[in-house]
């Protein structure tokens, strides 16, 4: 009978389809990882690899990846059950969210978890933006994720946090100058069509980005032809443009806590009311559509103790976040 260890490092293998990266990642020697393999490859009587250059899975091999991923989920599921039924006393979450949310998001969420649950060792998987992040849910590497609720919700449950308006961050010297027979007083609460500001430049996340989309649907939907400065990957990078007066910029609500009331818990500053002080605020209306955010997760996979206790604390935390 061969060993779960023994189809782990398949798994692994296989996912990698190069041994050296493989057994690094396992932390085994490459001879191990052979000796492994070849356990399996005499269990079944099949070979596994085509172990030419490029190494590649046979058909046995692919069928094998296929239930091996499934198989560990199952024993995954399992260790997580028993975690719990040990009185909650040590486990593990792996939450999966865009890095410049994570920013300003998780310090209040992850301190206040950790104060209640420091039994709980906390992982973080950051990546790009909402529309990928969602990859580490279905591969395994996350438990939870935050950000935009996805397009596509089959097989995932989905836990509302608050919905995510828009503001126009601009400087206020900007604002004399382009507009110097027209008062403008920062206003985030009645809102404003992004055309009203059309004359003036802007700094603009890359279109290849959530935020970078959003501006160029609104400036499509309302005809405009913005005058773009600078385009940065960053959205605190095109922040803190906006505050050395470079241009306009759009912004979700989510990155101008100050702004934001709060709600018995710490929030998280990303940048001083001082640092905002030279710039107006106005919320914008007219966007293509909803923005939501919210915790998810895969409706196959277990939820332990401490992924639902994380997603109540979420929801009380941020349950009054939007404007």
């Amino acid at each position: 009978m061969f060993s779960m260890t023994s189809l782990k490092c398949f798994y692994v293998a296989a996912n990698e389809l190069n041994f050296t990266r493989a057994a690094k990642q396992l932390y085994i020697s490459q001879q191990a990882l052979s000796n492994h393999i070849a356990k399996l490859e005499s269990y079944f009587d099949v070979q596994l690899f085509d172990r030419g250059s490029p190494l590649t899975l046979t058909d046995a091999g692919r069928s094998l990846q296929i239930h091996a991923r499934e198989i560990l989920g199952n024993v995954d599921n399992y260790l997580r059950e028993v975690q719990d039924i040990k009185d909650f006393r040590q486990g593990e979450l792996t939450i999966g969210i865009p890095v410049t949310r994570g920013t300003i998001m998780l310090p209040p969420l992850l301190s206040s978890f950790h104060k209640l649950f420091p039994q709980i060792k906390l992982n973080l998987v950051e990546g790009t933006s909402s529309g990928n992040i969602t990859d580490v849910l279905h591969d395994g590497t996350a438990d939870l994720c935050i950000g935009y609720q996805p397009d596509n919700l089959e097989g995932l449950s989905v836990f509302p946090l608050y919905e995510e308006k828009f503001i126009l961050a601009v400087p206020q010297r900007l604002l004399r100058e382009i507009y110097p027979k027209k008062t403008f007083k920062s206003d985030i609460c009645t809102p404003h069509f992004l055309k009203e500001f059309a004359n003036l430049p802007f700094v603009a996340q890359s279109p290849d980005t959530m935020n970078g989309q959003t501006f160029l649907e609104l400036c499509r939907t309302e005809n405009i032809s913005p005058t773009v400065v600078v385009h940065t990957q960053n959205l605190i990078t095109e922040l803190s443009l906006c505050m050395e007066e470079l241009g306009a910029c759009v912004l979700p609500s989510t990155f101008l806590a100050p702004l934001q009331r709060g709600y018995n818990h710490s929030r998280f500053y990303l940048f001083s009311e001082k640092q905002l002080s030279r710039l107006s605020f106005f919320l914008l209306t007219g966007l293509p559509h909803s923005y939501h955010i919210s915790v998810y997760r895969l409706k196959r996979k277990a939820l332990t103790r401490a992924g639902r206790e994380f997603i109540q604390l979420a929801q009380e935390i941020y349950r009054d976040y939007g404007l």
